[in-house]
């Protein structure tokens, strides 16, 4: 199983993919957005891994977070978007643009990130 500083270096690693791409208007954005759930993803299971949780699967994850009660409603909130953002890019076929990724990014990935990073130890 990951460790917490393993979950970490994933999402740093895909945020660095993220930021190595300049996003032209309507290219690639839906990969855009993919990518800033698995960050997201990797920071919330950094945080599920210092409290003792080991996450496989999406079943264990959703347990995790019941079982800890370590997201506020609204942290639950902007990560439940980034996630249906996610799948909506992945497998409906509305292009998704640019603003909207940014509104994304900075509406629901970032409070996240610093919700999660403020509440890790190492």
């Amino acid at each position: 199983m990951a460790t917490i500083q393993e979950h970490k270096s994933k999402a740093t690693h895909n945020w660095d993919f993220l930021e190595s791409h300049r996003l032209s208007e309507n290219q690639f954005v839906d990969w855009a957005v993919t990518v800033l759930f698995y960050c997201a993803l990797h920071w919330l299971r950094a945080l599920l891994a210092q409290q003792g949780y080991q996450v496989k699967n999406y079943r264990d994850e959703d347990d995790a977070i019941r079982g800890t009660g370590i997201l506020t409603s609204q942290a639950l909130q902007w990560y439940r978007h980034l996630k249906d953002s996610s799948r909506q890019a992945r497998y409906e076929t509305a292009v998704i643009s640019v603003s909207v990724y940014l509104d994304l990014r900075k509406d629901c990935f970032d409070p996240f990130k610093s919700f999660v990073t403020s509440k890790l130890q190492t």
